[in-house]
């Protein structure tokens, strides 16, 4: 045997006078929160769920904790999150809970979330006030905001569906340039189709009906949602989150949550960056008219696109409201797309017939060129007419670096990848959960008080020296002098 070897056989347990404020380690990031944010405000918010009779309740900032806790550190099952907090001394300290102490039941955590907490706002307004203050503390700018969405795979099997028609309706857009066109005289009401709305087939989960199943190229099949975030370009806090079923568009909700941000927050941005799936009429237009600038690339051509003329070859007067095609012919205004809002314009059978590029003009047995155009199409003309600058090269790595970097981390460490929870109203909640831990973590990065830290902070905000960030994400197409415009 061993000489210097020791063995600990059968040694008492000693009697120790402790506090869990000396367990706790100093430099633990749960501390470091503590200090910065103060979850007080949450007695407000729920104070009208709460009855003036009956048996105490549990702390609700204690709930609201355990769930940020179950984010914070990847633990997606409740019952595992109850056994967690048992042996670990740092979540109990987060959440007040002495070591004699019981912690509260998972049952009891799932049943507060689901009856008293479901259909409330509590979980949006806990994301906002950490919003807020991520503002205060100066680590979001507002001038440059970066959208993107990923899918996120529903608590369902999907080789399970069944087939539904739904009807096509207009989206609210399309009804807004329907108006418009109704007010430029260019759609009459006599005119307009009075046919029924057209169906389509679509797949739907029997055990959660408001997922949608996805299939887009480069994507996972099956039943998912869409959690579409927004980033701000100064440190990649995300200022908003929004879930839609799987099979929604990207650019379907993009406006309508700019404008939520600027509501709430207050935000005067300069400029919004997303990537092509984004290149829609309706988001130039809405933000033109808002006076921000979209640094969004322009959607790759169809394969039809590439083999005819396309409506990117001909050039448009907005005085005689007319096409020219490459050859020099006029095609004029024809009539208006009601299910499209678009409007169309066609030549002559006279002219095509004599075009020496009629072959890479006019596809199949066609006698004329007709072309669509979007309603709002010089809209997006002006705002493409960025693109390729600095600031846009700039913004499209920053979208880069923030938003898909911050999807990257949510799945990998704060339950992103897949939902346990079932429902549109569930999934928003447990995105909204994701994208705060990320915040709260992000925040505390910031604002740790170490010296080194606080050195390269005061560094970051003097006007004299660029944002390492900007620096990596612009390389050569950084300003040669002065700060992004979006910074500070």
């Amino acid at each position: 045997v061993a000489v210097m070897m020791n063995q600990k056989n059968c040694v008492q347990q000693k009697m120790m006078c402790v506090t869990m404020e000396n367990l706790m380690p100093q430099g633990h990031f749960l501390r470091q929160l503590d200090r910065f944010i103060d979850f007080s405000f949450i007695y407000q918010r729920v104070e009208h769920m709460y009855s003036q009779t009956g048996r105490r309740s549990i702390d609700p900032v204690v709930i609201v904790k355990m769930l940020l806790l179950g984010y914070l550190y990847g633990i997606n099952s409740e019952r595992r999150l109850e056994k967690e907090i048992e042996v670990n001394i740092a979540y109990r300290w987060f959440l007040g809970i002495d070591l004699d102490e019981a912690v509260p039941d998972h049952s009891t955590l799932s049943q507060l979330r689901r009856r008293k907490f479901k259909g409330s706002t509590i979980f949006e307004e806990i994301f906002a006030e950490i919003v807020k203050q991520c503002i205060e503390y100066e680590l979001v700018g507002g001038k440059l905001l970066l959208t993107d969405s990923t899918h996120v795979r529903a608590n369902v099997r999907n080789d399970i569906s069944e087939r539904i028609l739904v009807d096509i309706e207009p989206s609210a857009y399309l009804s807004r340039l329907n108006d418009e066109a109704r007010r430029d005289g260019i759609l009459c009401e006599e005119n307009e189709d009075t046919k029924p709305a057209k169906q389509k087939e679509q797949l739907k989960s029997p055990t959660d009906p408001d997922a949608g199943f996805m299939k887009r190229p480069g994507k996972p099949l099956g039943f998912h949602y869409l959690s579409h975030q927004t980033c701000d370009g100064k440190h990649g806090i995300i200022t908003d989150v929004c879930v839609t079923p799987g099979n929604a568009t990207d650019a379907s909700v993009h406006s309508e949550r700019i404008k939520h941000q600027i509501d709430t927050f207050g935000f005067q941005p300069d400029a919004v960056c997303a990537d092509a799936g984004y290149d829609s009429s309706e988001i130039h237009k809405d933000m033109l008219d808002k006076g921000i600038q979209t640094y969004i690339p322009q959607r790759a051509p169809s394969c039809e696109e590439l083999t005819v003329f396309s409506i990117h070859d001909f050039e448009y007067d907005e005085e005689s409201d007319s096409l020219t095609c490459p050859n020099g012919c006029k095609l004029v205004f024809s009539t208006y797309r009601k299910k499209l809002g678009c409007k169309r314009y066609k030549s002559t059978a006279k002219q095509c017939n004599t075009c020496p590029i009629r072959e890479n003009c006019i596809s199949g047995t066609a006698k004329y060129k007709e072309v669509e155009r979007t309603y709002h199409k010089s809209a997006t003309d002006k705002q493409h007419r960025a693109n390729g600058s600095p600031e846009y090269l700039a913004a499209m790595r920053l979208r880069k670096i923030w938003c898909e970097g911050n999807f990257s981390h949510q799945k990998a460490n704060h339950n992103l990848a897949r939902l346990r929870k079932r429902g549109l109203g569930n999934a928003y909640e447990h995105c909204l959960l994701s994208a705060t831990a990320l915040n709260l973590k992000r925040m505390v990065r910031l604002l740790n008080h170490s010296p080194e830290n606080l050195i390269w902070l005061k560094i970051l905000r003097m006007p004299e020296y660029l944002d390492i960030r900007y620096f990596y994400a612009t390389l050569s197409t950084a300003p040669k002098n002065g700060t992004p415009f979006w910074y500070g």
